[in-house]
């Protein structure tokens, strides 16, 4: 059974049923709340509807650079494996 969880998102209280984390949802609110303020005081939007669209690309953007991240970390650990590889193969010649 999922829990009911109460988060509030903009000033509005919402009922979220989640299987997981309390703390994580609360958490995930929090965050959300903060992009929401940063947008309102950067006065890129007007209307309700425009600072939720703001406050999702710019989700979107964080999750695009995070992954990216990931992924050149990723190869910079393949390549560094392989490197030591190499050096082993060679010493063991």
């Amino acid at each position: 059974m999922q829990d009911t969880v109460n988060i509030r998102i903009l000033g509005r209280e919402y009922k979220v049923k989640a299987g997981g984390d309390e703390k994580r949802i609360q958490s995930l609110s929090r965050y959300v709340n903060e992009k929401v303020l940063d947008v309102q005081h950067s006065g890129n939007a007007i209307s309700t509807m425009e600072l939720v669209a703001v406050v999702m690309l710019n989700m979107a953007d964080d999750v695009m650079n995070a992954k990216t991240d990931l992924q050149t970390y990723k190869e910079t650990i393949a390549g560094r494996i392989d490197q030591l590889i190499q050096n082993i193969d060679k010493g063991s010649k």
